[in-house]
């Protein structure tokens, strides 16, 4: 279930013209490295405040340029499927470059296909 919903949301991730961080990442949680120009903490702080998401920003030297997303514990598609539309969103919203939907739509077809 971990893995999947990590595959999903990293198909997202990418259809969203965002770059994953890790070049081998590890299933419980996806590290995606924020568009220059785009202010990390108040994207996750629109994240919690209008949709109720919470999303982890990266520590040490990636502070401010990465945020985390997790793929397990009480995570399932449903919760999954509800952030991506939500960070598809206020990216919209802060002027990043991305087809509506298409982050929803890829991570459904890797869901779809288990």
């Amino acid at each position: 279930r971990t893995a999947l919903l990590a595959k999903a949301s990293r198909a997202a991730f990418v259809a969203m013209n965002l770059s994953i961080y890790a070049k081998d990442p590890a299933d419980a949680v996806t590290a995606v490295c924020v568009p220059e120009g785009l202010d990390e903490g108040k994207l996750r702080k629109m994240l919690r405040a209008d949709f109720g998401v919470h999303l982890a920003g990266g520590q040490a030297d990636l502070e401010g340029k990465v945020f985390r997303m997790t793929h397990m514990g009480f995570v399932d598609a449903v919760d999954t499927l509800g952030a991506l539309g939500a960070i598809e969103t206020v990216l919209l919203r802060l002027g990043h470059k991305l087809t509506p939907g298409a982050g929803v739509a890829a991570a459904q077809k890797i869901l779809a296909a288990g």
